[in-house]
């Protein structure tokens, strides 16, 4: 066995050219890598003299798995053959593109093992393997709700620990909850901390209360945000499900299979004692609340109808966008059937939508929010009540979800991997505690050197004063420069004499010169007389008024910026970098030009040049006049180098989080300003809804009337505009929401990117760059901390962790072990992506930004690792085999499909180089722009995230690149006609059954010339047309499959056939809402992906005896804790897991074979800390030595599958059955 690394190396991947000429598998006979080799295959393979394999090629040049392997998968060899049709159509396809006849590269071959499938193929396989993991809890949840549950208990027992109550009102203390299925309830007092202080559960036979210790016991609350660092939870003090409260460890012979359900229930699940056990449990949680987002999740856009309504606000699209409806012959209302099969999410919501009525009493809720312990013991019978209806109410909710679940789910991979992914589970230690002091101490260190450095800054404009300097300064001309008087009584005549006396005498009457030098001490008398001689000084204090001017003297500016408490004896310490004056005060330039602030158009800069005679005066502006003369000579007209390709307000990585979203991103403009008009007349309900639409189109129209048709010739951006200063064009900054929207602070984490590439600088002194530096740095835990120090971690002790820790050699007695349980909502969004506020949306860690490290502190305990992988480009494979299966069923057929498979960066045939070269933006920008097509964005979205990689584009610019990229990928929008579209166009000679608007236009025109064809030709186009289309595209196969599917009556995943949220169906939307149906078949069929992946893992760590659990997936990538013995088996389950879950797409899509290039991960990664490569350091502000250096934590490693193989021989069976193996084999 060898490495793939090192045989890339020595062979350079030996490429190979291919053409179309078999039906089935492409035989190149006898051409080996290392030459030709005169050993013979069957049809459709090809040898390599190096191994002396043969090597299977498709008709589209792309090499399939080792037959070997193929036959271990698929129940028959591929058979399938492809027709000469259906071969030249392929052929003409990918010429069009430039990909035909293009060289392949041929992969080392793969031969080994794999466990046998239980069924006949790997849909059954699945199937089996599923139905094993969850049958058993789907049973319990059918028998659970097929029964009634008990009347809630009038009163309830006040003692610690578990009650359980019998219908005929007896009551008994037990240990836990002996049930196999039941509802469960946890309620925390907030201002106590993070430990459960109530709960309740409810199974088929009896109702349940849980009591905490806290309210037996005197406790002191702690308010600062800062107990979470310092506080310790334990075992002790959380609810106990499966042992006793004093038990320390859950043997596996006591374990038993258990359901638990609740409504957002991971919350609960971080009360409970044994979710904190390191081997994990066999109790399962279902959360009801991903049941409803499953089944009748809604979109941003719906969520803020659903605002607008509830306060009565009407919202209508027709009326707000009129031009939404331009060409298009309306036969009905828009169709807002899906209000009424959708909600929020809350329990009230949720509960009142599937149960009637007029929902739940919450307002006991705010007790536990707000109130303490002693309230809640005063309160106590009201509160289990409370909590008890909950459960009641969540009880309800499962009757009618269950058996929707099932309907609209019927796959039991989607359930067994729900429940799987219920497990989550992040192993820390006490680096945990390290990283939030230093992360915090770092935050305050640099915070406080920003304000000084801010305070500094404004001091030092406020000189400016002296000579009037600031009006000759293009960023501080317009500042509030007046000031207010010291206000002074008229000074008394008498007061003179007073003070003279006093200046001539001191003590009793006696002369200064008169003082006996011996009884008074030479400091003291020097004081004295420095006092005699200040004296008049000091009495103009009584010429002052009891309320004065505040700091009488300073620019308004200034003080607007100091405390008045503190009678702004501090100075400005209310700077900060959001406040407005500050770009003014550092110089800001953009692009070299000085930054100006204006209120109808938001933060931009202003660009000298501009005619006098074109220039007009605004009421708004500064009576300054702005100082043209200086700003042309520090500003003068210059050429621009257009061409040069600039970071963008959002880096890669910021824009892939932000594709999560696309409903948010992709939605029109107008619908936004909707939303938000609707969500803020919720505030005010005095707001005529009739305005709405006006005021939409205000802020519209806002932007166009401050246009000028005049501009500079060397420079280009978003305007020109004119605000009224003399000689200036304005220009907008952009915004990464689009440019319709105003910059409200240019120092916001959007700018940090152009603060780098040198866009955005600070040109008032070094300080003001020192300034940027310190913001850059501050700005991620700013935003974060909040969310990070309040996650709760549990600590164990000794006796409560596992063995194979607890016996490692690095085990330290001294050290701290425990973990956290991220609270993930399974299935979160409507296209059923996991949800989690801080692991989920983790960043990876930056040099310049404090506490980024953040998932390097989620580290193994002694004697484990984590095993994991990312899918490689899982949407874009995915998206690409449904093209390719509905094109010509052949991977590889459609050019989007060969690119993704067969692409290379090196010669530029890979599909993000393509779009790179064609729009000329980097390849990083490039992949943002296909994730966002493949996931239903248009030309608008395109136009976006163009101007925010290169603000240098004019609108226009971004428009054309736009369409040019669409038109290249996603193709020109057609016709697909209807039958009596068909019948006119044959009519008139014409065979195509497509037609370009152009075309269909054309042949009305002609057919209303001849009298029997002006029927047809005067029939609407809803008649003559069947659907829309795309054609001519590298991506119009993809898109005509997956809109034919979104169109569909009722929308599924192609593979484990999942149906589309209810809110979504066109039954209750009509043909609104295409972007996020489209999104939904691609991003839904990722999560059918997962699902089947960790599915399959669990099979094969259960099978294999690998010591292990499921710890947390993050989009495309997962990963497993697992015992270190074992780790590069599960290294090897993974790679056949993933294996498996490919060919099991493959196979839904009629498609019975695999590409070899994507049926394994390109690595497994086996490290002891969460991070995103296994050689990242993970060095930041608050850990400038990196994790290697001030952690002592080494890097980890990254293993291909040829690696892996040799590691493990093969076979995922431990050493010692491998050993036995080989020794029964001895004679």
């Amino acid at each position: 066995m060898f490495s793939f690394r090192a045989w890339q190396k020595e062979q350079n991947c030996r490429k190979i050219p291919w053409k179309y000429s078999l039906s089935r598998l492409h035989i190149l006979h006898n051409y080996g890598l290392n030459g030709p080799a005169k050993s013979q295959c069957k049809e459709g393979e090809t040898t390599t003299s190096s191994s002396k394999k043969c090597v299977a090629i498709n008709s589209c040049g792309i090499q399939m798995l080792p037959r070997s392997i193929h036959r271990q998968i698929f129940e028959k060899e591929n058979t399938n053959s492809v027709s000469k049709e259906t071969l030249l159509k392929i052929e003409q396809h990918l010429s069009t593109h430039h990909l035909y006849g293009k060289s392949a590269s041929i992969l080392p071959d793969i031969d080994f093992k794999l466990p046998t499938l239980l069924g006949k193929n790997i849909a059954e396989h699945f199937e089996k393997i599923a139905e094993k993991q969850c049958g058993g809890y789907r049973d319990k949840l059918l028998d659970l709700t097929s029964h009634c549950i008990p009347d809630i208990p009038q009163v309830w027992n006040f003692t610690p620990g578990w009650t359980r109550y019998n219908q005929n009102g007896e009551t008994s203390l037990v240990d836990f909850p002996e049930e196999d299925a039941y509802v469960f309830d946890v309620e925390v007092c907030v201002k106590e901390g993070h430990l459960p202080t109530l709960a309740t559960a409810v199974s088929k036979n009896y109702w349940y209360s849980w009591c905490s210790n806290q309210l037996f016991t005197e406790n002191k609350v702690q308010s600062s945000i800062l107990k979470n660092m310092e506080s310790i939870y334990e075992l002790k003090d959380l609810i106990n499900l499966e042992s006793k409260k004093e038990q320390d460890r859950l043997h596996h012979k006591d374990q038993k299979e258990r359901i638990v359900i609740g409504h957002n229930v991971s919350y609960d699940r971080s009360r409970i004692k044994e979710q904190y056990f390191i081997e994990g449990t066999k109790v399962r949680f279902l959360d009801t609340m991903a049941l409803h987002i499953a089944i009748s999740g809604i979109t941003s856009f719906q969520r803020n109808m659903l605002l607008a309504s509830k306060s009565g606000a009407s919202v209508d699209r027709a009326q707000k966008n009129p031009q939404y409806w331009s060409g298009k012959s309306r036969k009905t209302e828009e169709i807002l059937e899906w209000q009424n099969v959708s909600s929020f999410n809350g329990l009230n919501d949720v509960y009142k939508l599937y149960c009637g009525g007029l929902g739940l009493d919450k307002e006991k809720r705010n007790v536990f929010v707000t109130g303490s312990l002693t309230e809640i013991k005063d309160d106590f019978q009201q509160l289990v009540t409370y909590c008890a209806r909950d459960c009641q109410a969540t009880y309800r909710i499962l009757c009618v979800l269950l058996p929707e679940y099932q309907k609209r789910f019927p796959h039991p991979v989607t359930l067994a991997g729900m429940l799987e992914m219920s497990t989550a589970y992040l192993p820390v230690n006490r680096n945990w505690q390290r990283y939030l002091h230093d992360s915090e101490d770092t935050y305050r260190d640099l915070e406080n050197e920003l304000t000084q450095s801010l305070k500094r800054e404004a001091d030092r404009a406020t000189y400016m004063m002296t000579d009037k300097s600031y009006e000759r300064d293009p960023w501080l001309w317009d500042l509030d420069w007046s000031t207010k008087p010291l206000k002074v009584k008229k000074k008394p005549t008498s007061k003179k004499k007073k003070c003279a006396s006093v200046i001539t005498s001191i003590g009793n009457g006696e002369p200064i010169d008169k003082i006996n030098d011996e009884e008074e001490d030479s400091e003291i008398l020097e004081l004295k007389k420095l006092r005699c001689q200040f004296q008049e000084l000091f009495d103009t204090k009584q010429q002052l008024f009891k309320r004065n001017s505040f700091l009488p003297g300073y620019p308004n500016w200034y003080t607007s910026l100091c405390d008045r408490l503190q009678d702004g004896l501090i100075g400005p310490s209310e700077v900060s970098t959001s406040a407005q004056v500050v770009p003014k005060l550092l110089k800001l330039t953009w692009d070299g030009y000085p930054l100006f602030y204006s209120r109808e158009l938001g933060w931009g800069y202003l660009v000298p040049g501009r005619p006098l005679k074109l220039s007009q005066h605004h009421e708004n502006v500064c009576e300054t006049p702005f100082p043209l003369k200086d700003a042309l000579a520090r500003f003068p007209p210059r050429s621009a180098d257009q061409s040069v390709l600039s970071q963008g307000i959002i880096t890669a990585e910021e824009a892939m989080l932000m594709l999560n979203q696309m409903t948010d991103l992709t939605a029109d403009p107008v619908d936004l300003a909707m939303q938000w008009q609707a969500t803020r007349s919720r505030l005010n309900n005095n707001v005529d809804q009739t305005d709405l639409h006006s005021s939409a189109d205000k802020s519209q129209k806002k932007h166009t009337y401050y246009l000028t048709s005049d501009r500079p010739a060397w420079h280009v951006g978003i305007g020109p505009y004119d605000v009224g200063v003399v000689g200036c064009w304005f220009f907008r900054l952009p915004h990464k929401s689009g440019i319709d929207n105003n910059v409200g602070n240019p120092l916001a984490k959007d700018y940090l990117n152009k603060i780098e590439d040198g866009t955005l600088k600070a040109t008032s002194s070094s300080i003001a760059e020192h300034i940027l530096k310190l913001n850059r740095n501050i700005i991620y835990w700013r935003n974060a901390r909040d969310r990070i120090m309040s996650q709760m971690v549990v600590w164990l002790k000794q006796s409560q962790m596992s063995r194979n820790v607890t016996k490692s050699d690095h085990f330290d007695p001294l050290n701290m072990y425990g973990a956290i349980l991220p609270q993930i909502v399974t299935s979160g969004t409507l296209t059923r992506r996991a949800v989690e506020s801080t692991w989920l949306t983790a960043s990876n860690a930056y040099k310049d930004r404090i506490g980024s490290e953040l998932k390097a502190m989620v580290q193994c305990p002694p004697g484990f690792s984590f095993v994991g992988a990312d899918v490689d480009s899982q949407e874009l494979w995915i998206a690409s085999i449904i093209g390719d299966s509905y094109f010509a069923g052949q991977h590889g057929a459609t050019a989007f499909g060969w690119m993704t498979l067969q692409g290379k960066k090196s010669d530029g045939t890979d599909m993000h180089s393509r779009t790179a070269a064609a729009v000329e933006i980097t390849r990083d920008q490039a992949k943002i722009l296909n994730y966002g097509r493949i996931y239903g964005a248009g030309e608008r979205f395109a136009k976006t995230l163009l101007m925010q990689f290169n603000h240098r584009l004019t609108e226009k610019e971004a428009t054309e690149k736009a369409r040019k990229m669409y038109s290249m990928t996603k193709g020109n929008s057609v016709f697909k006609l209807s039958h009596c579209g068909r019948q006119l166009a044959s009519a008139l000679g014409n065979s195509n059954e497509l037609a370009t608007p152009e075309q269909l236009n054309e042949m009305r025109k002609s057919a209303r010339k001849d009298s029997s064809l002006k029927r047809l030709a005067n029939l609407p186009t809803d008649e003559l047309v069947e659907r829309r289309m795309w054609d001519g595209g590298t991506e119009s196969h993809m898109f005509n499959k997956l809109e034919e599917i979104a169109q569909s009556e009722s929308p599924q995943t192609p593979v484990l056939h999942c149906r589309i949220s209810r809110a979504l169906e066109p039954r209750n939307v009509g043909n609104e809402f295409m972007t996020s149906r489209v999104n939904w078949v691609v991003q839904s069929s990722a999560v059918d992906y997962l699902h089947l992946m960790i599915v399959a893992m669990r099979y094969l760590v259960d099978v294999y005896k690998i010591e292990g659990r499921f710890s947390i997936s993050i989009h495309d990538e997962v990963r497993y804790m697992i015992k270190e013995e074992d780790k590069f088996r599960a290294a090897l389950a993974l790679q056949v897991a993933n294996l498996w879950t490919r060919c099991m797409f493959s196979y839904q899509m009629n498609l019975n074979d695999l590409p070899q290039a994507v049926a394994f991960f390109s690595s497994v990664d086996i490290d002891t800390v969460l991070r995103k490569e296994t050689n990242m350091d993970c060095q930041t502000p608050s850990n400038p030595y990196g994790l290697k250096q001030g952690y002592g934590i080494d890097f980890g490693c990254s293993y291909d599958i040829y690696q892996i193989l040799e590691k493990t021989g093969g076979s995922l069976d431990s050493v010692v059955k491998n050993c036995n193996k080989e020794s029964g084999n001895k004679p």
